[in-house]
């Protein structure tokens, strides 16, 4: 129950994102809410749960993202939930500045990610400078929103576990 929860919550992020910053022209520096549920999942799920968590928050965005090549955040969010899963016992991902850090470096990576598929599939793509520019104000946003989106996860997640357990907001 808890991931169909975790990919309700990216789907109503994302589609209230979108619209909401398209009005003030900012629709290119959204948080990758995508990227952040699969990296959660990842760190919190096990391996087939946070495969699929990513791959489905991926593909959510594939379906609202036109821009881009198809399956391109579909493999983002399985990599990012395959990445929670490594560093699962490697690097606190329940505490603000692991999570602001391991965010960013995720966003620069789906950045160059997504630069790559569209040299290989995407000849005419000729916007790379572009691209490039807006990668770090991107993963900067990501990153200061990781804290309170994992808060809010975790909070979802509380209501169908154990009360005590702790997360990123502390005691719940």
């Amino acid at each position: 129950m808890k991931p169909f929860a975790w990919i309700l919550l990216t789907f109503l992020a994302l589609t209230l994102l979108s619209p909401l910053l398209g009005r003030f022209d900012s629709q290119f520096f959204a948080p990758d809410v995508a990227l952040l549920t699969a990296l959660y999942a990842g760190s919190r799920a096990g391996t087939p749960t946070a495969v699929l968590v990513g791959f489905t928050v991926g593909l959510l965005k594939d379906g609202l993202s036109l821009s881009v090549p198809v399956g391109l955040y579909t493999e983002v969010g399985v990599l990012a939930a395959l990445l929670g899963r490594f560093l699962e016992s490697r690097v606190d991902l329940r505490s603000a500045v692991p999570v602001m850090a391991t965010s960013a470096a995720l966003s620069l990576v789906a950045t160059l990610g997504f630069l790559l598929l569209e040299a290989v599939f995407h000849r005419a793509f000729d916007a790379y400078g572009d691209v490039l520019r807006m990668a770090l104000p991107l993963a900067l946003i990501t990153m200061l929103v990781a804290p309170p989106w994992f808060g809010l996860l975790d909070r979802v997640t509380g209501r169908f576990e154990h009360p005590h357990r702790s997360g990123l907001l502390g005691r719940k």
